[in-house]
């Protein structure tokens, strides 16, 4: 990073999005160890918090249609993670379920080793400061 001009290096939207790129190379990498996606990751997790058992929430979640949900959710079904069965009050709707826990130990090794340099109280101000920029702004 030294050989970028300080009028980059200066803004914190440039750095945040060089942190960003760092950290999704770091986490597909370390998820492809173990055979998934950064979507499939976020499906898992989704459903391992246990809130999200009806496909078309999960893919509202996610920010994904519904077509491309359910070719993710088909992808995790055939793998043996995920089953799915119609809800029986509404026969339009898929129930999720999760079969198996798979990759969170791995990332959470890809975020110690990318958050290695900073301490446990900067750690702490980093996901503080971050929740703070990512939340919706208030009209």
């Amino acid at each position: 990073m030294e050989s970028l001009p300080p009028v980059l290096t200066d803004r914190a939207a440039f750095l945040l999005r060089l942190a960003l790129g760092r950290a999704e190379e770091m986490g597909e990498r370390a998820l492809a160890t173990v055979g998934l996606t950064g979507r499939e990751y976020g499906a898992l997790a989704l459903l391992a918090g246990g809130d999200m058992s009806v496909q078309r929430a999960l893919g509202a979640v996610l920010g994904l249609d519904r077509t491309t949900t359910a070719a993710l959710l088909r992808h995790l079904e055939d793998a043996g993670l995920v089953s799915r069965r119609r809800d029986p009050a509404n026969r339009r709707a898929y129930k999720l379920n999760l079969q198996e826990v798979v990759a969170a130990d791995v990332l959470h090794a890809c975020d110690d080793h990318f958050l290695e340099v900073l301490s446990g109280t900067e750690r702490a101000e980093l996901i503080r400061l971050l929740s703070k920029l990512a939340a919706e702004p208030e009209d």
